[in-house]
Protein backbone atom coordinates (compact mmCIF):
# COMPACT_ATOMS: atom_id res chain seq x y z
CA UNK A 1 0.00 0.00 0.00
CA UNK A 2 2.87 2.37 0.76
CA UNK A 3 4.29 1.92 -2.75
CA UNK A 4 0.89 2.69 -4.24
CA UNK A 5 0.62 5.89 -2.19
CA UNK A 6 4.13 6.88 -3.24
CA UNK A 7 3.30 6.32 -6.91
CA UNK A 8 0.27 8.58 -6.60
CA UNK A 9 2.35 11.26 -4.87
CA UNK A 10 5.00 11.12 -7.60
CA UNK A 11 2.35 11.58 -10.27
CA UNK A 12 0.86 14.60 -8.56
CA UNK A 13 4.28 16.18 -8.15
CA UNK A 14 4.75 15.85 -11.91
CA UNK A 15 1.50 17.73 -12.51
CA UNK A 16 -1.05 14.97 -13.06
CA UNK A 17 -4.24 15.91 -11.23
CA UNK A 18 -5.91 12.56 -10.57
CA UNK A 19 -4.16 9.18 -10.43
CA UNK A 20 -5.73 5.77 -9.85
CA UNK A 21 -4.51 2.20 -10.20
CA UNK A 22 -6.23 -0.13 -12.63
CA UNK A 23 -6.39 -3.89 -12.94
CA UNK A 24 -6.05 -5.86 -16.16
CA UNK A 25 -9.21 -7.98 -16.06
CA UNK A 26 -11.35 -7.94 -19.22
CA UNK A 27 -14.02 -5.22 -19.44
CA UNK A 28 -16.90 -7.44 -20.55
CA UNK A 29 -19.83 -5.15 -19.76
CA UNK A 30 -18.05 -2.16 -21.22
CA UNK A 31 -17.45 -4.16 -24.38
CA UNK A 32 -21.19 -4.78 -24.73
CA UNK A 33 -21.88 -1.05 -24.36
CA UNK A 34 -19.21 -0.24 -26.92
CA UNK A 35 -20.61 -2.79 -29.38
CA UNK A 36 -24.10 -1.33 -28.96
CA UNK A 37 -22.71 2.13 -29.74
CA UNK A 38 -21.12 0.83 -32.93
CA UNK A 39 -24.27 -1.12 -33.88
CA UNK A 40 -26.28 2.11 -33.74
CA UNK A 41 -23.91 3.58 -36.34
CA UNK A 42 -22.72 6.21 -33.90
CA UNK A 43 -19.10 5.63 -34.91
CA UNK A 44 -19.86 7.29 -38.26
CA UNK A 45 -17.00 6.81 -40.73
CA UNK A 46 -14.38 6.03 -38.06
CA UNK A 47 -13.93 2.42 -39.11
CA UNK A 48 -10.72 2.13 -37.09
CA UNK A 49 -12.91 2.05 -33.98
CA UNK A 50 -14.16 -1.36 -35.09
CA UNK A 51 -10.69 -2.92 -35.14
CA UNK A 52 -9.57 -5.48 -32.55
CA UNK A 53 -12.83 -5.69 -30.56
CA UNK A 54 -11.31 -8.22 -28.12
CA UNK A 55 -8.13 -6.25 -27.50
CA UNK A 56 -10.06 -3.05 -27.01
CA UNK A 57 -11.61 -4.41 -23.80
CA UNK A 58 -8.66 -6.58 -22.71
CA UNK A 59 -6.10 -4.42 -20.88
CA UNK A 60 -3.85 -7.44 -20.25
CA UNK A 61 -3.17 -7.69 -23.99
CA UNK A 62 -1.83 -4.15 -24.27
CA UNK A 63 1.56 -4.98 -22.76
CA UNK A 64 2.22 -8.69 -22.19
CA UNK A 65 3.95 -9.08 -18.85
CA UNK A 66 2.35 -6.03 -17.27
CA UNK A 67 0.48 -6.52 -14.00
CA UNK A 68 -1.16 -3.15 -13.33
CA UNK A 69 -1.90 0.11 -15.09
CA UNK A 70 -1.43 3.58 -13.62
CA UNK A 71 -4.29 5.73 -14.96
CA UNK A 72 -3.78 9.47 -14.76
CA UNK A 73 -5.56 12.61 -15.86
CA UNK A 74 -4.22 16.10 -16.42
CA UNK A 75 -6.16 19.26 -17.10
CA UNK A 76 -5.82 21.11 -20.39
CA UNK A 77 -8.11 23.97 -19.39
CA UNK A 78 -6.97 27.50 -20.23
CA UNK A 79 -8.64 30.83 -20.79
CA UNK A 80 -7.88 32.98 -23.84
CA UNK A 81 -4.91 35.26 -23.27
CA UNK A 82 -5.31 37.41 -26.39
CA UNK A 83 -8.14 39.05 -28.29
CA UNK A 84 -9.39 36.97 -31.22
CA UNK A 85 -8.58 38.05 -34.79
CA UNK A 86 -11.24 40.20 -36.49
CA UNK A 87 -12.54 37.17 -38.43
CA UNK A 88 -12.02 34.18 -36.16
CA UNK A 89 -12.92 30.55 -35.71
CA UNK A 90 -12.95 28.90 -32.30
CA UNK A 91 -10.59 26.05 -31.35
CA UNK A 92 -11.54 23.44 -28.75
CA UNK A 93 -9.55 23.90 -25.56
CA UNK A 94 -7.69 20.61 -25.83
CA UNK A 95 -6.04 21.83 -29.03
CA UNK A 96 -4.94 25.37 -28.16
CA UNK A 97 -1.41 24.29 -27.18
CA UNK A 98 0.95 21.65 -28.50
CA UNK A 99 -0.07 18.14 -29.46
CA UNK A 100 -0.80 16.32 -26.22
CA UNK A 101 0.40 12.90 -27.42
CA UNK A 102 4.19 13.50 -27.30
CA UNK A 103 3.85 15.81 -24.30
CA UNK A 104 2.01 13.29 -22.13
CA UNK A 105 4.09 10.32 -23.28
CA UNK A 106 7.23 12.23 -22.26
CA UNK A 107 5.70 12.98 -18.84
CA UNK A 108 4.78 9.32 -18.41
CA UNK A 109 8.35 8.30 -19.22
CA UNK A 110 9.54 10.72 -16.53
CA UNK A 111 6.93 9.17 -14.22
CA UNK A 112 8.27 5.68 -14.92
CA UNK A 113 11.87 6.77 -14.32
CA UNK A 114 10.95 8.18 -10.90
CA UNK A 115 9.13 4.97 -9.99
CA UNK A 116 12.18 2.96 -11.05
CA UNK A 117 14.32 5.12 -8.80
CA UNK A 118 11.89 4.47 -5.94
CA UNK A 119 11.81 0.67 -6.35
CA UNK A 120 15.46 0.26 -7.33
CA UNK A 121 14.95 -1.71 -10.54
CA UNK A 122 13.94 -1.19 -14.18
CA UNK A 123 10.25 -1.47 -15.01
CA UNK A 124 8.59 -3.25 -17.82
CA UNK A 125 6.42 -0.32 -18.82
CA UNK A 126 4.64 1.36 -21.70
CA UNK A 127 2.92 4.79 -21.82
CA UNK A 128 -0.25 5.50 -23.79
CA UNK A 129 -2.64 8.38 -24.27
CA UNK A 130 -5.40 8.03 -26.83
CA UNK A 131 -3.04 6.08 -29.09
CA UNK A 132 -3.86 2.44 -28.47
CA UNK A 133 -6.91 0.32 -29.33
CA UNK A 134 -8.17 0.32 -25.75
CA UNK A 135 -11.49 1.46 -24.29
CA UNK A 136 -9.76 4.04 -22.10
CA UNK A 137 -12.95 5.69 -20.91
CA UNK A 138 -14.27 2.42 -19.51
CA UNK A 139 -10.96 1.54 -17.85
CA UNK A 140 -10.80 4.97 -16.20
CA UNK A 141 -14.39 4.72 -14.95
CA UNK A 142 -13.92 1.17 -13.64
CA UNK A 143 -11.12 2.33 -11.38
CA UNK A 144 -12.40 5.64 -10.10
CA UNK A 145 -10.76 8.31 -12.23
CA UNK A 146 -14.30 9.66 -12.57
CA UNK A 147 -17.69 8.59 -13.85
CA UNK A 148 -19.10 8.66 -17.36
CA UNK A 149 -21.30 11.71 -17.88
CA UNK A 150 -24.24 11.93 -20.24
CA UNK A 151 -21.96 13.54 -22.80
CA UNK A 152 -19.82 10.34 -22.64
CA UNK A 153 -16.87 12.17 -21.04
CA UNK A 154 -15.18 11.19 -17.80
CA UNK A 155 -16.25 13.60 -15.04
CA UNK A 156 -13.64 13.67 -12.31
CA UNK A 157 -14.26 13.81 -8.56
CA UNK A 158 -14.45 17.02 -6.49
CA UNK A 159 -15.59 19.06 -9.48
CA UNK A 160 -12.42 18.28 -11.40
CA UNK A 161 -14.74 18.00 -14.38
CA UNK A 162 -14.00 16.85 -17.90
CA UNK A 163 -11.35 19.21 -19.27
CA UNK A 164 -8.79 16.46 -18.80
CA UNK A 165 -6.57 14.24 -20.89
CA UNK A 166 -6.49 10.60 -19.80
CA UNK A 167 -3.29 8.55 -19.97
CA UNK A 168 -2.07 5.12 -18.95
CA UNK A 169 1.25 3.72 -17.83
CA UNK A 170 1.29 -0.08 -17.96
CA UNK A 171 3.80 -1.54 -15.51
CA UNK A 172 4.94 -4.91 -14.19
CA UNK A 173 4.09 -3.99 -10.60
CA UNK A 174 1.38 -5.81 -8.67
CA UNK A 175 -0.68 -2.94 -7.24
CA UNK A 176 -4.12 -2.98 -5.60
CA UNK A 177 -6.70 -1.70 -8.13
CA UNK A 178 -8.93 1.21 -7.15
CA UNK A 179 -12.70 0.91 -7.13
CA UNK A 180 -15.19 2.94 -9.21
CA UNK A 181 -16.01 6.50 -8.23
CA UNK A 182 -19.71 6.92 -7.52
CA UNK A 183 -21.08 9.96 -9.31
CA UNK A 184 -24.11 10.87 -11.36
CA UNK A 185 -25.52 13.55 -13.63
CA UNK A 186 -28.90 13.04 -11.99
CA UNK A 187 -31.67 14.64 -14.00
CA UNK A 188 -29.31 17.21 -15.52
CA UNK A 189 -29.18 17.18 -19.32
CA UNK A 190 -27.66 20.59 -19.94
CA UNK A 191 -25.09 19.08 -22.29
CA UNK A 192 -27.76 17.52 -24.49
CA UNK A 193 -30.00 20.58 -24.40
CA UNK A 194 -27.10 22.85 -25.39
CA UNK A 195 -25.71 20.64 -28.18
CA UNK A 196 -26.60 22.48 -31.42
CA UNK A 197 -26.85 19.27 -33.45
CA UNK A 198 -28.58 17.08 -30.81
CA UNK A 199 -25.67 14.63 -30.96
CA UNK A 200 -25.99 13.52 -27.32
CA UNK A 201 -28.31 10.56 -26.97
CA UNK A 202 -29.72 8.51 -24.10
CA UNK A 203 -27.35 6.22 -22.23
CA UNK A 204 -24.24 8.42 -22.28
CA UNK A 205 -23.86 7.96 -26.02
CA UNK A 206 -22.84 10.49 -28.64
CA UNK A 207 -23.81 10.13 -32.30
CA UNK A 208 -20.60 11.04 -34.08
CA UNK A 209 -22.52 11.68 -37.30
CA UNK A 210 -23.89 14.81 -35.62
CA UNK A 211 -21.07 15.74 -33.26
CA UNK A 212 -19.29 18.98 -34.19
CA UNK A 213 -15.99 17.55 -33.00
CA UNK A 214 -16.32 14.64 -35.42
CA UNK A 215 -17.56 16.84 -38.25
CA UNK A 216 -14.58 19.20 -37.97
CA UNK A 217 -11.80 16.72 -37.09
CA UNK A 218 -12.30 13.08 -38.08
CA UNK A 219 -14.76 13.61 -40.91
CA UNK A 220 -12.97 13.30 -44.26
CA UNK A 221 -15.77 14.46 -46.54
CA UNK A 222 -18.00 17.46 -46.89
CA UNK A 223 -20.25 18.72 -44.13
CA UNK A 224 -23.99 18.33 -44.64
CA UNK A 225 -25.42 21.76 -45.59
CA UNK A 226 -28.16 21.30 -43.00
CA UNK A 227 -25.52 21.01 -40.26
CA UNK A 228 -23.26 23.84 -41.38
CA UNK A 229 -25.12 26.69 -39.66
CA UNK A 230 -25.07 24.68 -36.42
CA UNK A 231 -21.27 24.72 -36.30
CA UNK A 232 -21.40 28.39 -35.39
CA UNK A 233 -17.81 29.60 -34.98
CA UNK A 234 -16.22 26.20 -34.26
CA UNK A 235 -13.41 25.69 -36.76
CA UNK A 236 -11.81 22.79 -34.87
CA UNK A 237 -13.64 20.68 -32.32
CA UNK A 238 -16.29 21.88 -29.90
CA UNK A 239 -16.55 22.48 -26.13
CA UNK A 240 -20.24 23.33 -25.76
CA UNK A 241 -21.21 20.22 -23.79
CA UNK A 242 -18.33 20.90 -21.41
CA UNK A 243 -18.96 24.63 -21.08
CA UNK A 244 -22.49 24.08 -19.75
CA UNK A 245 -21.64 21.16 -17.44
CA UNK A 246 -21.98 21.97 -13.71
CA UNK A 247 -19.03 19.68 -12.98
CA UNK A 248 -16.84 22.15 -14.87
CA UNK A 249 -17.77 25.11 -12.69
CA UNK A 250 -14.28 25.22 -11.13
CA UNK A 251 -11.90 23.81 -13.73
CA UNK A 252 -8.29 23.19 -12.85
CA UNK A 253 -5.75 25.10 -14.92
CA UNK A 254 -3.38 23.26 -17.25
CA UNK A 255 -0.16 22.63 -15.30
CA UNK A 256 2.32 22.37 -18.15
CA UNK A 257 3.48 25.13 -20.54
CA UNK A 258 2.98 22.84 -23.55
CA UNK A 259 -0.80 23.15 -23.10
CA UNK A 260 -0.91 26.94 -22.85
CA UNK A 261 -2.23 29.07 -25.75
CA UNK A 262 1.17 30.68 -26.23
CA UNK A 263 2.66 27.30 -27.10
CA UNK A 264 0.28 26.57 -29.97
CA UNK A 265 -2.41 28.16 -32.12
CA UNK A 266 -4.39 29.58 -29.20
CA UNK A 267 -8.14 29.69 -28.76
CA UNK A 268 -8.90 31.18 -32.18
CA UNK A 269 -7.71 30.85 -35.77
CA UNK A 270 -7.55 33.77 -38.17
CA UNK A 271 -9.85 32.48 -40.90
CA UNK A 272 -8.79 34.96 -43.58
CA UNK A 273 -5.19 33.95 -43.02
CA UNK A 274 -6.21 30.29 -43.09
CA UNK A 275 -7.56 30.71 -46.62
CA UNK A 276 -4.13 31.78 -47.85
CA UNK A 277 -2.58 28.33 -47.22
CA UNK A 278 -2.06 27.05 -50.75
CA UNK A 279 -0.68 23.53 -50.31
CA UNK A 280 -0.15 20.68 -47.88
CA UNK A 281 3.51 21.51 -47.34
CA UNK A 282 2.70 25.01 -46.09
CA UNK A 283 -0.08 23.59 -43.95
CA UNK A 284 2.24 21.08 -42.29
CA UNK A 285 4.85 23.76 -41.68
CA UNK A 286 2.34 26.05 -39.95
CA UNK A 287 0.70 23.42 -37.79
CA UNK A 288 3.49 20.85 -37.38
CA UNK A 289 3.17 20.46 -33.61
CA UNK A 290 -0.50 21.39 -33.21
CA UNK A 291 -3.53 19.10 -32.90
CA UNK A 292 -5.31 21.20 -35.54
CA UNK A 293 -3.23 19.49 -38.22
CA UNK A 294 -5.37 16.35 -37.75
CA UNK A 295 -7.96 17.09 -40.50
CA UNK A 296 -5.16 18.23 -42.84
CA UNK A 297 -5.38 21.27 -45.09
CA UNK A 298 -8.51 20.07 -46.85
CA UNK A 299 -10.46 19.46 -43.66
CA UNK A 300 -9.41 22.59 -41.80
CA UNK A 301 -10.11 24.83 -44.79
CA UNK A 302 -13.51 23.14 -45.20
CA UNK A 303 -14.27 24.04 -41.59
CA UNK A 304 -13.03 27.59 -42.07
CA UNK A 305 -15.27 28.07 -45.08
CA UNK A 306 -18.30 26.93 -43.08
CA UNK A 307 -17.52 29.33 -40.25
CA UNK A 308 -16.98 32.17 -42.71
CA UNK A 309 -20.40 31.44 -44.16
CA UNK A 310 -21.86 31.54 -40.67
CA UNK A 311 -20.18 34.90 -40.05
CA UNK A 312 -21.75 36.25 -43.24
CA UNK A 313 -25.16 34.86 -42.31
CA UNK A 314 -25.30 37.00 -39.17
CA UNK A 315 -23.88 40.12 -40.76
CA UNK A 316 -20.25 40.19 -39.62
CA UNK A 317 -18.65 43.61 -39.40
CA UNK A 318 -15.97 42.50 -41.86
CA UNK A 319 -18.40 40.97 -44.38
CA UNK A 320 -16.93 42.78 -47.39
CA UNK A 321 -13.44 41.56 -46.51
CA UNK A 322 -14.74 38.03 -46.02
CA UNK A 323 -16.46 38.04 -49.42
CA UNK A 324 -13.31 39.28 -51.16
CA UNK A 325 -11.24 36.59 -49.47
CA UNK A 326 -13.74 33.88 -50.44
CA UNK A 327 -13.80 34.99 -54.06
CA UNK A 328 -10.02 35.07 -54.22
CA UNK A 329 -9.84 31.63 -52.65
CA UNK A 330 -12.34 30.32 -55.15
CA UNK A 331 -10.38 31.71 -58.08
CA UNK A 332 -7.27 29.65 -57.27
CA UNK A 333 -8.63 26.51 -55.56
CA UNK A 334 -9.14 23.28 -57.53
CA UNK A 335 -10.62 20.93 -54.92
CA UNK A 336 -14.30 20.43 -55.80
CA UNK A 337 -15.37 19.86 -52.21
CA UNK A 338 -13.73 23.06 -51.01
CA UNK A 339 -15.19 24.98 -53.96
CA UNK A 340 -18.68 23.80 -53.03
CA UNK A 341 -18.17 24.93 -49.44
CA UNK A 342 -16.84 28.28 -50.64
CA UNK A 343 -19.91 28.74 -52.84
CA UNK A 344 -22.13 27.89 -49.88
CA UNK A 345 -20.33 30.44 -47.73
CA UNK A 346 -20.74 33.17 -50.33
CA UNK A 347 -24.41 32.31 -50.65
CA UNK A 348 -24.92 33.04 -46.96
CA UNK A 349 -23.84 36.63 -47.56
CA UNK A 350 -26.09 36.92 -50.58
CA UNK A 351 -29.04 35.53 -48.65
CA UNK A 352 -28.60 38.14 -45.95
CA UNK A 353 -28.28 40.92 -48.51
Amino acid sequence: MRLKETIVEIGRELGFHNIVIGGLAPMTTAGEIYSAWLDKGYGASMDYLKRDPVGRVSPALVLPGSRSVIIASVSYYTEPTAAPPPVAGRVARYAVGLDYHPTIRAKLRDYAALIEKEIGRPLLRKPYTDDVALFEQALAARHGLGFVGKNSLILGPQLSGSYNFIAELFVDLELEPDQPYVGTCGKCFRCGDACPTAAIKDGAMVDSNLCISFLTIENKGGIDPALRPLLGQWVFGCDICQEVCPYNSRPQEAPWPEFLPAAGVGHHLDLLDLLTIEDDMEFRRRFEKSPVRRPKRRGLLRNGLVVLGNHLAVGHGHSDEIIRALRHFRSRESDSMLLEHADWALAQGQARA
